[in-house]
């Protein structure tokens, strides 16, 4: 069984999260990249910044 099948057969995070270290050579394509996204958890919660950093009008300092 190739490194590749390996990594498909796998069903879970957790599982990926016990063997990660057998997949550190693994070349990604395009099946392993959405069997990625299959098992990987999804982010919750905020995802971007809570507020913005407004530019400053004229010079700043330390330029």
């Amino acid at each position: 069984m190739t490194e590749k099948e390996k990594f498909l057969s796998l069903k879970s995070y957790e599982e990926f999260d016990r063997r990660r270290q057998e997949f550190q050579t693994l070349k990604f394509d395009k099946e392993i990249v959405d069997h990625m996204s299959k098992i990987f958890p999804k982010p919750s919660g905020i995802s971007e910044e809570l507020y913005k950093t407004p530019r400053s009008q004229g010079r700043s300092i330390g330029l």
